[in-house]
């Protein structure tokens, strides 16, 4: 149930995501709730089978760690593990025309999916509410 779950939120990922301008609103779409129902997975089989749903988009192609971020989040809240979604942009492109941003999933402190790189800001982190559900 798990997988086909996931590949589903990654097939309808871009439908859900039509309408959203800001962070708020992408993390209203990765939102889970209080459901628990994978609860016992381990986080890295999760970022593995994220990376996997994600891989192949229909759109959203120039997105792949937001996609790969979306479905990371929910997929960690439904198991129960808390987590953290940071966006950040690239401090080079800072002041150039197009920014160049990025975005991770951190669990106990440590990126977990789409390590940033050391000249990435972090400009916002939204923490699941896995931990007090």
């Amino acid at each position: 149930m798990f997988r086909a779950e996931m590949w589903l939120w990654a097939r309808t990922l871009p439908l859900r995501c039509r309408k959203s301008r800001d962070f708020a609103d992408i993390m209203k779409i990765a939102d889970a709730g209080a459901d628990r129902r994978y609860r016992g997975l381990a986080p890295a089989y999760i970022a593995h089978r994220a990376k996997r749903a994600a891989r192949r988009p229909w759109v959203m192609r120039d997105r792949r760690c937001l996609r790969e971020g979306i479905l990371a989040y929910r997929f960690l809240t439904l198991a129960g593990i808390p987590a953290a979604m940071h966006f950040g942009v690239d401090r080079k492109s800072i002041g150039s025309a197009r920014l160049a941003a990025h975005c991770w999933v951190v669990v106990d402190d440590k990126p977990l999916l789409n390590p940033p790189e050391p000249s990435m800001v972090t400009v916002f982190i939204e923490k699941n509410r896995a931990g007090s559900a």
